[in-house]
């Protein structure tokens, strides 16, 4: 019996040493297939990663060409390209979850805006696909996790750092600008309890769409979109009062016809009275 109960137990050592092998031998490839399942189902585009590197003796890792695809209907293939991003990993916290990174640094980040002939731009398309998945009820959002949702995390500090904006405007016959963007810092993602991969993919993109939005304002880009949004809105007021015109001139010839009518109607029926009194006059003249 006992060489039975050593026999089984020597499986399952044998059996734990090769998941392990096989968890640390793979462990880049599981990670970059976590970032594109989860990525892609927050922004509802496809989340593409070139090379996870993860060392777990030190708790770091780095990624190389994230990238986040523009929604359909925008030439330009990506909203952003990440560049190289490198991760501290609190190593004292994988203990249980939430697991904690301390810092994300993410270098050379591209930020990609499209305006395509329809006037709508890429970022804010994206916007709405991630306020759709967006979580509304924190009671709600943890009684509906899964085990496939992915662990909960908690992000102290992310840095953006050396980004350009690179924006297309094609109503403007195709016209491109490029702009620095500042270091953008973003602390204490995913709250005290942590959050799923998917909903600090959602509120990461989320604030940096803002970000970028927030620099174009200030440009010589956001200075010519104000004046075209003033130009439009002052054809559109233009083209409204046209219409408004056009509708009470229409309305005031309806009105003059409709008066002609009854003049022409009254007159006709005043002549066949007159008509009438006269003929009746006749007879008792006879």
């Amino acid at each position: 019996m006992k060489k039975v109960i050593l026999g089984f137990s020597l499986v399952i050592v044998i059996a734990l040493a090769v998941a392990v092998y096989y968890l640390l031998t793979n462990l880049d490839a599981i990670v970059k297939a976590a970032i594109e399942k989860h990525g892609s189902a927050a922004t509802q585009t496809a989340v593409r990663v070139d090379r996870v590197k993860i060392i777990l003796q030190d708790g770091s890792g780095t990624l190389q060409g994230l990238t986040v695809a523009s929604p359909k209907g925008f030439a330009a293939p990506n909203a952003f390209s990440l560049g190289q991003i490198k991760t501290a990993i609190n190593l004292s916290s994988l203990k249980e979850e939430p697991y904690i990174i301390d810092e994300i640094t993410v270098r050379a980040p591209q930020v990609f805006l499209e305006i395509n002939n329809d006037k709508k731009n890429n970022l804010n398309e994206l916007k709405k696909k991630l306020s759709v998945g967006k979580p509304t009820d924190q009671p709600e959002r943890e009684a509906d996790q899964t085990a496939d949702a992915g662990p909960r995390l908690i992000i102290k500090r992310i840095l953006f750092t050396d980004g350009n904006l690179n924006a297309l405007v094609v109503p403007l016959k195709n016209k491109e600008y490029q702009l620095k963007l500042p270091t953008i810092t973003m602390n204490n993602l995913g709250g005290s309890k942590g959050a799923t991969s998917t909903e600090l993919a959602t509120e990461i993109i989320d604030r940096l769409i803002d970000a970028a939005k927030k620099e174009l304002k200030k440009s010589q880009f956001g200075q010519e979109l104000e004046r075209l949004k003033g130009e439009a809105k002052a054809k559109l007021a233009e083209e409204k009062a046209k219409l408004k015109e056009k509708e009470a001139k229409a309305k005031a010839e309806v009105e003059a016809e409709k008066a002609k009518l009854k003049q022409e109607s009254d007159a006709k029926l005043e002549a066949e009275k007159q008509k009438a009194e006269d003929k009746l006059k006749g007879l008792f003249n006879k």
